[in-house]
């Protein structure tokens, strides 16, 4: 049967977007210290580091930099620092929607993230602009440093701030998070191979959402290489609910309805496409089960849980 898909409202700013956004990761060791918690006088740092051992910094030893640094930076890039009042509500986030959503799939979780969660976490207000016009939605350090940006933006009550995953704030922790994942772990074996044809730096160049899902990817920056496509599939799949997911990226659609020549060839190209989508995330999921024995679709469905309690709320949760 011919699809006629409309794309859910959360993924319109991927299609537009995108184009211009991207992270950075540093595979390489970088020198790095990890540092001391700061002076507590400051009630952000308070909750950060010493708030009765339910601290980020106690519980897993994270720690969370909102004071400014010019060399969170590069000399060419341009970054608005964090607005210091939405520092806690900050925190409260990355446990509850990041974190929270590992660590609630019980021991296994909970080890899953001890053991991968980085030293730092760098909060910065706005993106990060280049010079060439692009701009950074965040970025992941050698395992130990993760940024996130357009943090000025809170707010509880925009689903795409939180999800959007072309640019939401928790499919761009994920995103990150499964950089420093793949620097400790690899990636599947045999994911590389699906889809030959990575655009290297040329993924910028008008990659549309169905060119890149022709090619086996849910998003044009995931054509850069497989460690963008890894963690490109990782932070779709646990933003998006199955039903949506499966629609654009899975579900196969009937090329027999189509009539003209370049319809059927494309309608083709994309159930292709779709095809090397489903083998890599067979692959992720099983690679997270047998390694870390961590079930992603719970920790999609978590995670997307605790979303709708935050909307309704308009905050987030005590637990």
């Amino acid at each position: 049967m011919k699809k006629n898909i409309t794309i859910p409202i959360i993924l319109i700013p991927l299609m537009i977007l995108a184009i211009i956004m991207a992270c950075r990761s540093e595979d390489n060791p970088t020198k790095f210290s990890p540092p001391t918690p700061p002076d507590l006088s400051h009630s952000n740092d308070a909750f950060l580091y010493n708030n009765d051992g339910k601290s980020l910094y106690e519980r897993y030893g994270l720690s969370v930099i909102w004071r400014w640094d010019d060399d969170f930076i590069r000399p060419s890039q341009r970054a608005t620092p964090v607005d210091e009042s939405l520092v806690i509500d900050i925190g409260k986030m990355i446990e509850y929607l990041w974190i929270g959503s590992f660590t609630a799939q019980g021991e296994a979780g909970e080890k899953f993230i001890q053991e991968h969660i980085p030293v730092e976490v760098v909060l910065i207000g706005s993106y990060i602009f280049n010079d060439d016009g692009t701009r950074l939605l965040g970025y992941a350090e050698a395992g130990v440093r993760i940024s996130l940006l357009r943090m000025n933006e809170l707010n509880f009550l925009n689903q795409n701030w939180m999800l959007d995953p072309g640019g939401g704030v928790i499919p761009t922790m994920n995103h990150e998070f499964s950089h420093i994942v793949h620097q400790k772990n690899g990636i599947p074996t045999g994911f590389n191979s699906i889809s030959e044809n990575y655009l290297g730096s040329s993924w910028s160049n008008n990659v549309s959402l169905s060119d890149a899902i022709k090619l086996g990817m849910v998003r044009n920056y995931g054509t850069l290489n497989e460690y963008e496509d890894f963690c490109e599939i990782i932070s779709h799949y646990l933003a998006i609910d199955e039903e949506t997911f499966n629609l654009i990226f899975i579900d196969q659609d009937d090329c027999t309805a189509y009539t003209t020549a370049n319809e059927i060839v494309n309608c083709n190209e994309l159930n292709e496409g779709r095809e090397k989508i489903a083998l890599k995330l067979d692959l992720v999921k099983k690679f997270f089960s047998d390694n870390f024995d961590i079930n992603l679709t719970s920790v999609r469905d978590t995670l997307l849980h605790r979303v709708e309690k935050v909307i309704n709320l308009n905050d987030i949760p005590e637990s």
